[in-house]
């Protein structure tokens, strides 16, 4: 007996270490299975009824049948055969082209089996994205001075999605056509729409830390005084609470709260010395958000804000307003952080920004 009672004390003492281990483990990783249930749903073709009926694109006419044959072999190009997109916001299809009397574009969507859809859209010219910087109206996260930019002979067209658009995969076909008619081969793009979720690891709540940004300087800026001289100032002084919350459906929500100072131009214009001026801040945004397992980002797509000092600015989108986009926002655990890196473009060079987090 005195030999039992200290091995039993031991095998449960063990027991209660590993199980407490363990369910530590199971907090950080989140539901794997539930994140390997949302990936498998990308692989499922989407049903043609969904192609036929929650598609749209703004300014396109929609057909029954087929487009017209092509009957030329005039430009058309794209960089990428697939492309990615997501429930309730769509995709934007990106192709070039060195035709200078381009009027619009035929597309047609079909599922895996290559079975097309009852209608095509006609798009007209007017309706494509060119060469023009395209930015979200947010100014927040790593993110906060990127833009995407189409060069010369790049367009875009804007795929919108209804609300019960599932996740999966499908394809479709593209061409252009000018002002004579003449219109290009058919170039084929498959499309894979993105679960909400699918990375168990960095679901939870996280609190903003630090960041690595390539550009420190960017929160300074000169002011020229009254008196000529100039000095070197902080934009703002002090930060708000920045909580981000990844839950395991796939939606999510950040606040920021608190309150900080911001530069008051003209006064410190007129005393040559840095004034600021009190600011209160307590916003919410909410949405869904998506991880690609292969390429490890992360996209995030906000569909509701709101302002808890001041309702007139809320906002609902039902097609959602890209905050981080998959293209170039990565996300990783390590050292038990949230590290999510941006790169962004500015006058020429490519700068990377990193926030990191730490779990509530």
């Amino acid at each position: 007996m005195k030999i039992f009672k200290p091995l039993f004390t031991l095998i449960v003492f063990s027991i209660l270490v590993y199980s407490c281990s363990s369910d530590d483990n199971n907090n950080d990783n989140g539901n794997e299975q539930l994140a390997n249930e949302q990936n498998q749903l990308e692989e499922i073709p989407v049903p043609l009824a969904n192609l036929n009926s929650d598609i749209s694109i703004d300014g396109a006419t929609k057909n029954q049948g087929t487009p017209p044959a092509p009957n030329s072999n005039i430009n058309l190009e794209i960089s990428s055969d697939k492309a990615e997109a997501f429930q309730s916001f769509g995709f934007n299809l990106k192709f070039s082209t060195v035709e200078a009397n381009v009027a619009g574009a035929y597309l047609l969507f079909k599922d895996s089996d290559n079975n097309n859809a009852s209608d095509y859209f006609d798009i007209p010219v007017s309706s494509f994205k060119t060469n023009k910087s395209i930015k979200s109206n947010k100014s927040r996260g790593p993110l906060k001075k990127s833009s995407k930019t189409l060069i010369d002979d790049e367009y875009e067209i804007d795929v919108d999605f209804g609300n019960s658009f599932p996740p999966g995969k499908f394809c479709a076909d593209l061409c252009i056509y000018d002002s004579e008619n003449n219109i290009s081969q058919i170039v084929t793009v498959c499309i894979e729409v993105e679960a909400w979720g699918g990375n168990a690891a960095i679901t939870g709540e996280w609190v903003f830390d630090r960041s690595l940004d390539d550009n420190e300087n960017d929160e300074k800026t000169e002011v020229t005084c009254e008196n000529e001289e100039t000095i070197i100032v902080d934009e703002h002084i002090g930060e708000t609470t920045w909580t981000l919350v990844l839950n395991e459906n796939g939606s999510y929500y950040e606040t920021y709260k608190g309150t900080f100072q911001y530069l008051d131009y003209k006064a410190t214009v007129t005393s040559c010395t840095a004034e600021y001026t009190n600011k209160e801040e307590d916003e919410k945004y909410s949405g869904n958000w998506a991880y690609n397992e292969e390429k490890e980002t992360l996209t995030i797509i906000d569909f509701k804000f709101e302002d808890f000092l001041d309702s007139s600015n809320n906002e609902t989108n039902e097609n959602g307003d890209i905050y981080f986009d998959g293209e170039n926002v990565t996300a990783s655990i390590v050292n038990g952080e949230l590290v999510i890196t941006g790169t962004y473009t500015e006058a020429g060079q490519t700068y990377t920004d990193t926030s990191i987090f730490k779990r509530k």
